[in-house]
């Protein structure tokens, strides 16, 4: 579908602030020199500014600089009322360049003394102005382009679904139907890819990768697909490049032309859709038996190797932390437990028995992926809690399960919101390069950052101001005598406190009394 569209030329709006009678004849006849269609309009003080911006929204706003005065307060009138708005200093000495400010706002100075160049930089801030109202309005047009082609999608009898990088972003209902999918959940948690057969999934995921960096519709191409039920068919599928809430993606456009080719295996019996892609999964051995917590480690020098827990032994356990507070929001802990017959694993026995292995990223992985299937089917009831998950050292130091965790993560934006990753004090000190491009990562998803197992000491609170944590689990071994001081400490810093387990009632008694977010109750 191609869009033509005529711009026509804009008017720029003006607003002058009344100045003294040199500055502001010498700034209308630069604005009036300029071929630039424009309007002028002009306000006796900055006072009387607001009513103005909220009916105009002017593309540039010229007021008298002034050293003594603050301009803060001026910006956030801009960045609440029109902050496309650019702010435009007139003095007789200074001179600063564009500059950004709040929520996006621009301003510069500009010299009147330096008259010779003066128009040059009146005429050159009028046309950037220009540029941008262009560009606002066609990404207005994009937009209204992109509801419609939505549309469309949501209606047509084909089979199409939105995909990036591999994952499902969107299906309409021909492909939800088409290959046995539950609901939109179960839709953005299967790889594109698994919906293809093994001989033909190198070519599939070529193309998908090239239609990711593309810009033209890909060649038709005939391939073997496989519905969650196991059923092969053959189809003509085409990728076609688009933009799904305003970020660019890929349509997968699938018609079936031959279906029953060949009953296979469901792809239903994955215990974890998540770890589809690592096949090692289904081949680690199965513990018949598992230990107790103080025979886990025979001898110091052994070095047996340690297997995750079988996918199917696993539960998840969600255990709710109790709010000192009614305003803050509900958090529950993501726990799971291993279970074989009579016998449990606890997660704190899990993690202590996978130290900072493999298995323990697999973990992590699994109560990830269970933590978002749980989030995404409750999507439309909006849930107002978070999810608290602890994960290792491996996000730190390893940019492949850094990289698989930012994905999983990155399939529903609105569930990655209501997740808290907690990391444990000493890992990020040992790992402190790398915690800086972690947390970076995590803000753009919107995940909430917690630091575990913070100790009382002056390093750790250098650790909290400069990093910033939403949330900070203390160390359960933190003296008694010194926790109402911490948590004072760290609420000065902005930290929500959370309080761990503890059976001890004098160190409940304490805790309670003390400015902590969260207690978390011993089970």
């Amino acid at each position: 579908m191609r869009i033509f569209c005529v711009m026509k030329k804009q008017k720029i709006h003006c607003v002058v602030v009344d100045q003294d009678v040199e500055v502001t004849a010498s700034l209308d006849a630069a604005l009036r020199h300029s071929d630039v269609l424009l309007e002028l309009n002009q306000v006796a003080s900055v006072q009387q500014l607001i009513p103005v911006l909220q009916e105009l929204q002017p593309h540039l706003l010229f007021c008298p600089y002034d050293k003594s005065k603050p301009s803060v307060e001026l910006l956030e009138t801009l960045q609440r009322y029109s902050p496309d708005t650019l702010l435009v200093w007139v003095a007789r000495d200074e001179w600063q360049g564009l500059t950004t400010w709040l929520m996006g706002v621009e301003s510069c100075i500009l010299p009147l003394r330096d008259l010779e160049y003066f128009g040059q930089y009146i005429d050159f801030l009028l046309r950037y102005s220009s540029i941008k109202q262009d560009f606002r309005d066609c990404k207005h047009l994009l937009g209204v382009a992109e509801l419609r082609c939505h549309w469309l999608v949501d209606y047509s009898w084909e089979a199409i679904a939105y995909i990036s990088q591999g994952m499902h972003l969107y299906a309409n209902n021909a492909y939800v139907t088409l290959f046995g999918f539950e609901g939109m959940a179960e839709v953005r948690s299967m790889p594109v890819a698994h919906l293809v057969d093994n001989t033909e999934r190198k070519t599939f995921e070529a193309m998908s990768k090239a239609a990711d960096v593309g810009s033209k519709p890909s060649n038709r191409l005939l391939i073997t697909l496989r519905t969650l039920e196991g059923e092969r068919m053959r189809a003509e599928i085409r990728f076609i490049p688009a933009v799904l809430k305003g970020k660019r993606c890929t349509q997968l456009h699938v018609k079936p032309l031959e279906r029953n080719i060949l009953k296979g295996v469901s792809l239903r019996k994955q215990d974890n859709p998540w770890e589809a892609t690592e096949l090692r999964l289904q081949k680690v051995p199965v513990m018949h038996k598992v230990q107790e917590e103080h025979t886990v480690t025979s001898s110091p020098n052994a070095k047996t190797p340690v297997a995750p827990p079988a996918v199917n032994r696993m539960k998840m356990v969600f255990r709710k932390l109790q709010r000192m507070n009614e305003n803050l929001p509900d958090i529950y802990l993501s726990e799971p437990e291993f279970q074989q017959k009579a016998q449990k694993l606890n997660y704190t026995a899990l993690v202590k028995q996978l130290g900072n292995s493999g298995g323990r990223f697999r973990l992590d992985y699994w109560n990830l992926g269970q933590v978002v299937l749980k989030l995404s089917t409750q999507e439309n009831e909006k849930p107002d809690y978070l999810v608290f998950v602890s994960v290792s050292s491996a996000i730190l130091n390893n940019d492949a399960e850094l990289k698989r965790v930012v994905e999983l993560l990155n399939t529903t934006p609105e569930v990655a919101k209501r997740m808290v990753l907690a990391f444990q004090y000493q890992d990020c000190m040992t790992n402190i390069a790398q915690l800086g491009k972690v947390i970076k990562l995590l803000k753009v998803l919107g995940v909430h950052l917690a630091i575990d197992g913070l100790p009382d000491s002056s390093q750790a609170l250098k650790f909290v101001q400069v990093v910033k944590p939403a949330l900070v689990r203390v160390d359960a071994n933190v003296n008694i005598d010194h926790l109402q001081r911490l948590i004072e400490q760290l609420v000065d810093r902005h930290c929500k406190v959370i309080i761990p387990s503890e059976q001890d009632q004098n160190f409940l008694k304490v805790a309670y009394s003390t400015a902590a977010a969260y207690v978390q109750v011993a089970t």
